[in-house]
Formats: structure tokens, sequence, C-alpha cells
């Protein structure tokens, strides 16, 4: 195709708005009965205007050409002919029914308005012919394509790798295009409507909220009694340590917050998403209810500051002048910072613009006021002296006394001051509010920490010049002399004034008492608004992750009202605050909080110090001044200072963490935030595997590694179970599943996560494999070669008994006496186990992804799908009804993915004398197993199930009665069918059987010499076992009884097949391999006589050496071992040995 046009870039004669998509060289040619009229129509690239699906925009209609003439062209049926640079469309053949509006093709039915708007693309090419496309559905990059955040509802998408491998050749009617725009239209129509919330940029959403967070209630309380208290110099060390911890804080923060887009819940989401839900949730709760602890600190000291100023300019008392009077205006308080929270937002943040200046103000009049000096003799005597070398020298070392009948040190002078700090994370809390938070978080934290720590430390300098640590306040001892002596000897009197006593010291600095009263009150109630706004917060966004039972925290979490409110965590908040507001003490309160901040810090800088220590591929933040290792010993720092602060509340504190910690692991919520320790799981797990390789195995380290042939888990439930008994806990289980069809991905893909799926309900802890494409012992030998990594693969091979054997196709027959080849000449174990009634339930239970799923609604529970397996009530008495081949076929593998697609269902009269079980998975009440889930099975009605279908399924899953476990050990194979009932009675549920071992003599002189043999043995193997017997009689005839049955057994084998080839069994092969028959049903007699009534029977798998042997006789020989038993497993290790006796 021709494309002069665009690369010459010239003859532009429109725009059409659709992405990054070029229109050039455009072809109009007239049928034979017109003339040929060329246009070329170029057009240049526009950004998005709608969010348009790149793959879909060959269906939508092109402009035409701009002139009359070639629109009749076009309805006569002319040719239209048009290429895209993006993707190479060539579409052909507009029919008729299209008109040309002024800058494109559009229906009658269609506006020119609307289809500009969506940036419209048409091509025809008209030849009397169907329409013919030919499309690559390539996409250019878009960021569309990355947005994985649920919140963000896109119908832009990337083609899927089956869009793209397969070509489409699927017809398009133009009706279908009306019906696409149509939707369009509505759903544009429905993006105008919708209302943006209110964002906030980096100074008014981050600094200034951080800085009021920090000026708070500390400021103007309690910064000048530390100052009297530990002294100039440590006042300054009190606040670096804070500062270290907070800055540093802040830079792990920054590092997180911008290694991708946040949204809301501040500190919750980004610790959440990066140590993962277990710690994310618990010290997101643990947050939240600091947030609600801070209020109260506030609203206490707005309640103290507006107590001082009644008591300082009217001597107003409400109750007593103390603690009850502060609880009355704090619970007011509360109710007025509810309201304004309530409001939104935006009204918060408009309040506390206009304190921050009110702030800025008083903190200009308190400078003011220590240049300024006294105004007043009381001033004077009270302590304000002004600037004083000597007083700063005084007031430099620390001077600890006793408050409140406690002696005061270093450690609680800090934990007092200490929640000045902790409102560097405001701004971060309400992330979900900024218009850019990767930006706005680091640059006003960092900032706002910077310039609060200058400040903090500027009025500590000023109030240890201008103000002693204590005065007496009358001005008669200032006449004397003596208002600094605060002996009562001297002046009678107890000093009430100076740094220790007055928390108001700030206000007697100041040029103007009063604004610095107002600043007080600005700083406390902006800083308990923020808090108030956090909570709620940081609860809706954990309510929606839905980490924790709903009553917990959903519950609080949920929006109402015509403004969309979390009205509930509104509430939760004000309750929760107003109760640390009744304890109306600064001090303690301070204490409280002090442990929980910390406790986040810690958890925050450790989030960094983990992912930046992990490296995983997506760590790529912007914000690169952060130190992995001081983000460590700030942790680190931050945990001893929660112990130094007081041991009991960091106790309480650490307990709290792991009881949220413990219920979201017990709940194993189903979230995916690729954390961290995810991150640190899969480089530990392949460091381990590494490591291993290069290890020589050792048989005291020797693990069963069972391959399962399953099929579906769900199918053999009894299969499943036996092979978990032996790998819990100790290694690694693969369940294998064989199709014989070649699958495509999303079929590969949706049987894996319905396995997975049965494994995660039924707390069975291993992997899945499919191989498709294969026949059993092909895909048995592909996965024994390619399954597993280095020493962790599988080194046993765990099939069902085919119970069908005898009936079944020959090549079935021949593939799975092969698969038992395969197994040996790949040097794994090989094992069989046999149920009477089988192991296949695939026939009789319906899918269990229908209960897990909740895909029955229940008034639809009498009418199943028409896929579901069921059968006849009489034939519970035997589960597999065409053997136990673990392969599935092709018939199963579509009605297994049809089960997430079918509705429809059968009819009363097809149901009519039929019986559907469904099997379900619920927590047995009755069970002392705690946190196990245990199978129950039950029909669509929920009427339990026969006891006796009910235990031939769950036969590995119960309690077993104190009964044997018989162990046949014919062969030594390396010790492998005597370590496998090992392990087995080992199990909670099998302990209580004893261990019966069986082994065979050469004769019997040598019964008592094998005899003492074996029990040496097994004491140095250190197995307990009941009762050792040694056979001598295996080697003799068997009773005519067994021959007999046993040639009933053969019988169909030596006849001629009815192909015309010859019978399956000759009799030279009867005749090759007379002694071994011969032994094997010598074995049988010994077995019905032995262990007919045991548990389980362990016994050697008898080899297929010769390739002489037939499957069928081969099967003849499993099938006089095992008939009529109870479970049964054949097993033959590799000849290597399992077991030691050495240290």
């Amino acid at each position: 195709m021709d494309n002069r046009a665009f690369e010459e870039g010239n003859d532009m004669h429109g725009v059409l708005e659709h992405g990054d998509i070029v229109l050039a060289d455009v072809a109009l040619s007239a049928d034979k009965e017109i003339a040929k009229t060329d246009t070329e129509v170029s057009a240049q690239p526009i950004g998005f205007q709608d969010q348009v699906s790149p793959d879909t925009f060959h269906e939508l209609p092109n402009r035409p050409p701009d002139n009359q003439q070639d629109r009749k062209q076009l309805n006569a049926g002319s040719r239209f002919h048009v290429s895209t640079i993006s993707s190479g469309i060539e579409l052909e053949n507009l029919q008729p029914g299209w008109v040309k509006a002024e800058n494109s093709i559009v229906s009658e039915k269609e506006s020119q308005p609307d289809m500009i708007r969506k940036g419209i693309i048409a091509t025809t090419h008209s030849q009397g012919q169907e329409r013919n496309r030919k499309m690559s559905r390539d996409v250019i990059p878009s960021i569309e394509h990355y947005r994985s955040h649920p919140q963000v509802q896109t119908t832009v998408r990337r083609p899927t790798m089956h869009e793209l491998c397969n070509q489409i050749s699927e017809e398009v009617s133009l009706h279908e295009f009306d019906e696409t725009l149509a939707n369009d239209d509505v759903k544009g129509n429905g993006e105008e409507n919708v209302t943006e919330s209110v964002k906030f940029g980096w100074i008014e959403g981050v600094l200034i909220r951080n800085m009021m967070s920090i000026w708070g209630v500390m400021l103007f309380l309690r910064l000048s009694w530390v100052v009297a208290q530990a002294g100039i110099g440590e006042t300054l060390i009190i606040i670096a340590i804070s500062t270290f911890i907070t800055l540093v804080t802040a830079l792990s923060m920054s590092a997180i917050s911008t290694n991708g887009e946040i949204g809301g819940g501040g500190t919750y989401f980004v610790m959440s998403r990066v140590l993962g839900p277990e710690f994310g949730g618990s010290i997101g709760i643990i947050f939240a209810i600091a947030n609600a602890m801070d209020c109260s600190l506030n609203v206490v000291g707005f309640a103290q500051a507006v107590q001082d100023m009644m008591m300082e300019y009217g001597g107003v008392i409400l109750f007593d002048g103390a603690y009850n009077d502060i609880r009355v205006i704090g619970t007011i308080t509360m109710i007025f910072v509810c309201a304004i929270c309530g409001l939104g937002s935006q009204y918060e943040t408009k309040m506390k613009d206009i304190m921050f200046i009110i702030m800025l103000a008083s903190l200009a009049n308190f400078l003011a006021g220590s240049i300024m000096g006294p105004s007043s003799e009381l001033e004077e005597a009270r302590g304000f002296v002004g600037y004083s070398v000597h007083l700063l020298t005084e007031n430099w070392e620390p001077a600890y006394s006793v408050t409140s009948g406690q002696i005061q040190n270093f450690i609680s002078v800090f934990s007092v001051y200490f929640p000045a700090s902790i409102g560097i994370l405001a701004g971060a809390n309400v992330s979900g509010d900024l218009k850019d938070p990767n930006t706005a978080i680091p640059k006003g934290t960092i900032l706002a920490i910077i310039i609060c720590s200058i400040s903090y430390a500027g009025v500590a300098i000023i109030c240890a010049a201008t103000m002693a640590r204590q005065a007496t306040g009358n001005v008669m001892d200032l006449a004397n002399g003596t208002h600094l002596n605060c002996s009562s000897s001297v002046n009678g009197t107890d000093c009430r004034s100076g740094l220790y006593y007055d928390y108001q010291a700030m206000s007697l600095v100041s040029a103007f008492a009063p604004l610095n009263y107002v600043g007080c009150i600005a700083a406390t109630i902006s800083s308990a608004l923020s808090d108030f706004v956090s909570c709620p917060a940081l609860l809706e966004v954990i309510a929606a992750d839905k980490l924790y039972p709903y009553w917990m925290v959903g519950f609080w979490g949920k929006r109402s009202g015509t403004s969309n409110q979390p009205y509930r965590a509104f509430g939760f908040t004000f309750v929760l605050a107003l109760a640390f507001v009744l304890i109306a003490e600064l001090d303690m309160i301070a204490l409280l909080i002090s442990d929980f901040f910390l406790a986040t810090f810690a958890l925050m800088n450790f989030s960094t110090f983990h992912v930046s220590l992990v490296k995983p591929i997506g760590w790529r933040p912007t914000f690169k001044y952060y130190n992995t290792w001081l983000s460590l010993l700030t942790g680190i720092l931050s945990i001893l200072s929660m112990i130094l602060i007081s041991l009991p509340i960091a106790v309480i504190t650490i307990a709290i963490v792991l009881f949220f910690y413990m219920v979201v692991l017990y709940r194993k919520p189903e979230v995916n935030w690729g954390s961290s320790t995810q991150a640190q799981t899969y480089r530990a797990a392949l460091t381990s595997i590494q490591q291993l390789v290069h290890i020589e195995e050792h048989v005291k380290n020797y693990r069963p590694q069972i391959l399962v042939l399953t099929g579906l888990p769900n199918t053999r439930p009894a299969l499943v179970d036996f092979a978990y008994l032996i790998c819990k806990n100790n290694s690694l289980m693969i369940c294998g599943n064989i199709v014989e069809e070649k699958l495509k991905f999303e079929m590969r893909s949706k049987l894996q996560q319905k396995a997975y799926r049965y494994l995660r309900f039924t707390n069975i802890k291993g992997f899945c494999a499919v191989a498709d494409n294969s026949n059993l012992h092909t895909g048995v030998a592909a996965m024994l070669g390619l399954a597993g990594v280095g020493k962790v693969k599988p080194n046993i091979l765990l099939m069902g008994y085919k119970n069908n054997w005898s009936t079944c196709d020959r090549t079935a027959l021949d593939q799975y006496v092969l698969t038992i080849h395969t197994g040996f000449e790949m040097n794994v174990g090989v094992a069989i186990l046999r149920l009477q009634e089988g192991l296949d339930c695939s026939q009789i239970l319906a899918d269990i992804d229908d209960l897990i799923l909740n895909k029955f609604p229940k008034d639809k529970k009498k009418n199943h799908k028409s896929n579901e397996w069921s059968v006849t009530s009489n034939s519970f008495g035997n589960f597999s009804t065409d053997g136990d081949t673990t392969v599935t076929s092709v018939t199963m593998l579509n009605d297994e993915s049809k089960v997430e697609e079918t509705e429809e269902s059968e009819s009363p009269n097809d149901n009519e004398g039929r019986r559907t079980l469904v099997l379900g998975v619920t927590k047995s009440k009755k069970s002392k197993r705690s946190k196990k889930l245990a199978i129950t099975y039950r029909d669509p009605e929920g009427n339990q199930l026969p006891k006796s279908v009910m235990n031939k399924i769950i036969v590995f899953q119960k309690k077993q009665k104190k009964d044997t476990i018989d162990i046949w050990w014919l062969s030594d194979d390396g010790g492998l069918t005597l370590l496998l009932p090992v392990i087995i009675n080992s199990r909670s549920n099998w302990s209580e059987t004893k261990l019966r071992i069986f082994c065979t003599a050469s004769g019997v002189h040598e019964l008592e010499k094998e005899q003492k043999g074996m029990a040496v043995l097994l004491s140095k193997f250190r197995i307990d076992y009941s009762d050792l017997v040694i056979i001598s009689d295996v080697d003799e005839a068997p009773k005519k009884k067994t021959k007999k049955w046993f040639d009933d057994v053969i019988r169909p084998f030596l006849q001629p097949e009815p192909n015309g080839a010859g019978p399956q069994i000759t009799e030279q092969q009867l005749e090759m391999f007379q002694y071994k028959t011969n032994r094997h049903l010598k074995l049988r007699e010994l077995l019905l006589d032995h262990s007919s009534d045991s548990n389980l029977v362990v016994m050697t798998l008898p080899m297929p050496r010769s390739q002489s042997l037939c499957a069928p006789l081969y099967m003849a020989w499993l099938e006089a071992l095992t008939a009529n038993m109870p479970p049964f497993m054949l097993v033959r290790g590799n000849q290597t040995s399992v077991l030691t006796f050495y240290v």
C-alpha cells in the first residue's frame, strides 16, 4: 500500500481524534460506471480524548472524501481504501446506508459531532463481495494498559496472547457499530456527570497539615516544662533524637511512597503493600487508634488552655477548677471537632488554613515579647526576666524534680515530649485527597519536620534564656530580691511560677498574652481536626481491603448518608477519643500515645529496610535520599524507645499488634499486593534450592517427594488425602493431571486454578501440574523429568489402582503398565494405592467449585446444571465406573470448562429417579482438631449422606481405630516399603494403630536366624512395632480354590480377540511365569489369613522385569494380591537406601 502522503507529510485536510492513530494515503476509486476520483487524506497525531480500546478501533467507521460526488460513489458501492500506521488495518466493503457528515462517514442514525468526539475511523473497499477484514490486533504502549487498581475503571485493554495468535475472521455488521457507539455515548454521558472531589497540593495538603499537627499542644503547654526539667542541653538532645527518628521515618516513607502510585489510606496503604496484609493490617489498626488518642491529647490540651485562660482573666471555675472542668470542656470540644469533620475534608482544611495564620501570629508575638522583655513587675516576679546569659547558663544543666508524685528523668521527659513529633504522618494519612501524593508527601513532610524542629529548638532556647526555673510570683518578693528563692524559710511560701510550674510560660513571655492563648487553642484544635479526619480514613481503607471480619472493622468503614461519608467511622473515632479525653491528664495520655506511634515508626522503617534489602525488580523509588541500614537503625531505636518509656505499655502495644496480625494470618484473605515478604520468600526459596543443588544427598535427609496422579484433585479425594498423609510438613507433593487433548493457555490456567482452590480449601499444602497432548505414560515421563527444581523434585510416583483393568481398552491397559515401567526407568519409587470401592469419585460427586465459589443459588439447587456428574442413588456401592485412569478425557475436560459458563439446568423430568451429590467443605464442629477443615458430603437439599458412603471417601482423614498397619516387606528395595507406613503411623489420626511386619525366609531352618536379624535391623532403625512375623511357606503351591479363582480372572485374556488378533495372555507366558504366579497366589492366601482385618496393608510391589511379561498377566498378579482386601498400597523403592542407623 502506498504511504507517500504520510511520508511527505503534506496535503493535510483534517484531524481525527483517536489517540495516536494516523491516517495516510486515502485513495478513493469509483466503479466502472463512474470516473475515478482520488482523494488523499492525512491526519496528525492527537492525544486521547476518550478512553477507547486501542484493540477495537478497527470496528469503527472512518471519515469519507470531502465532496458530494465521492459520497454518491460510496452509496453506489465505490472503493474507499485506507491503511493505518499503528496497526496496518485494512477494511473493505462499506455497505450502503452511510452518509457523509462534514468530517466523517456516519450512519443516517448518527450525528456528526458524536462521531468526531469518539474519533471514528473506517475504511471501505467495494467489489460486489461480502465485507472481508484483514487486521492486526497489536496496539501501541499506553498507560491504561498498566492500570491494575480496582478503583480505576477503564475500557482500554491490551489484547491477549490468544487474540494475537489467532486470526480475527468474524464479521461485524453495521448495527454492531451503532451499538458500540451508543454504549460509548452512554459511558461518556455518565462520566460527564461525575463530580470530581477536591484535591490539595503539597503545601496545603501536606506541609501546612503536618506543621499544624507538630505545632500542637506540646509546643504551648509542655515545652517550657521540658526545658525546666532537662535543661537546655538535654532538651536539644531530646529534640534531636525525636527529629532523627521522624526525619529518617519520613525518608523511609518517601522512598516507599515514590515507588508507584498510592491511593487513600496513607501510612496503612504504604506499609500493607510493602510488608503484606498481616503486618500492614495490624499496624493500620494501631495507627488508627493512635490518631484517635492524639486527637484526645490535643482536645485535653485545648481544654487546659481554656481553663487557664478563664482562671487568668476572670477567675471562672466551672466545677472544681481541675479535672472535671477539663472533662466538660473536652467533651464539648470533641462534639465540635466531630461536627466540623463530618461536613467534609474541605471544611477541615479551610479551618486549618485560618488557624495556621493564627499560629504564625502567635509565634511572632512570642518572639517579639521575648525581645521586649517583661512589661510589668508581676511578670518579672513570675520569673520572666528577659534575655540573660547568666540565666541561660543556669538553665543549661538538667534539674529533674518531682511532678505528680513521680521523680522525673530523661526518659520520662522524652516520653512527654515525643508526641510533639508524631504529626509527621498527618499529610500522608489523607493521601487520597492529594493531587500528586508521590511528590507531595516527601516534599511536604520533610520540609515540615525541618521547620518545626528548628522552631521547637528556638522556642526552647528562648524560654531558657528569658525565664527562671522557679519563682514565687509575688511582687513583694521581687522588691526584696527573693522572688527566685523558693525556700519556705525565706519567704514563707512555695513557688508557683517559673518554668517548673507555669505551663503557660509562653503566654507570659509573649507581647500580647491573649494572642498566645488563641495560638494555643488554634494549634490544639487544628491537630485534633487532623487526627479526627485520619482515623476514619484509615478505618475506611482497612475495611475496603476486607482483611478483618465485617463486625470487627468492615462495619465501621461503610459510607452512608446523602453526602456519602463514613459516619460510622466518625462515631467510632468520637467514642474512642472521648474515652481518652475523660482521663483528663495530659502527661498520662502522652505516655500512652508515644508507644503506639513509635511502633508505627518502627514498622515503617523496617518496611523500607526490608524491601530495599530484598530489592525486588519493581523496587525503583524516585526518591533516592534514604539509606537501608539507617532505616534499620531507626526502627531498632524506635523499639528501644518504646521499652524505655514504659515497658508495660510497650508489651500491651506489641500484644495488640500480634493479635491483629494473627487474625489476618488465620483468615488468609485473598489479597495479593506483591509485598516484600513475597519477594523475600521467593529469594530465600531460590537461594535454598541453589544451595541444595551442590549438596550431595544423604540418607538421613531423605524425604518422600511424591508425584501423585490425581487428575483433578477433587475427583480423587482419598488419593490426595493418602499422599498428604505421607508428605504433610515433610516434603513435596505434586498432583499430576494428564490431559489427552492439547490445551490452550486459558483452559490450562482454569484447570490449575481449580486444583489449587481445592487444595487450599481442604488445607492441603501441595502443588499441581498439568501435562497436555499426552497419553498416560508419556505425560508421566514428562512430569517426572521436568517437575520440580534441583533436589526438590519427585522421587516417588503414586498411582491409583486401575479397577477396570479387565474390561478396559487394551491400549489403556498397556499404557497403565507402561507407566509403572516408566517410573522405574526414571529411577523413582513407584506406589499403587487401591480401595475396593475405587478412587475415582467423578461419577458420583458434583464439582466442588460450585460450593467453593457459591455458584448454586438456594432457589436453584433443585435444578442443577446438566453438565454435573450424577448417578442413580443405587450406585453408591462403587465409586469407579470407568476406572482410575488419572487421565482427563476430552469430554470431561469440556464439561469442566463449562462449569463457569453454563447456566442451563435439567428439567424435572430429566432428574426423576436420580440423586445428585454435592461435595462441600465445611468446618467440622465435632472435630477437636483446631483449624482443620473436614470434608462433608451433602445432597442439594442439605441432607447428609449415608455414613457408609462418606466414610469410604474420607477413609484417610478420619481417626483410625486401634488396629494394625500390616507391612509385607518381601524384598529389600532400600527401605521405602517400611518407611512410608512408619510415616503414616506418626500422624495423629493414625497414631493409635500398631505396626505388624511380615518378612519371608528361605526355609524352615532359617526362621529363627531371619527373625533375629530382622529384629536387630528394626531396633537399629528405631522403629516401634507390635509383631514381627517370618513366613517360610511362601514358595509352597497355592490351593486349588485359589488357582481356580485366578483362572477365572485371566480367562477372558486367554481367548482370541474379536478383531482376529491372538490372545493377550499366551500359554507360553503362563508357563514362563508359573513360579511367580504361584508365589503371588500363595501370598494372596497369606494376606487373607493375616491382614484381611487391618486398617492398611503395605506390600512390596512386584517388579515387571521382563519385556515378555504382558500387561494383563501383570495386572492379574496385582489383582491377586489386592482383591477383597482393606486399603492396600503396593510400593517399591528405587533400590537406594532411605533408612539408616548411623548418627
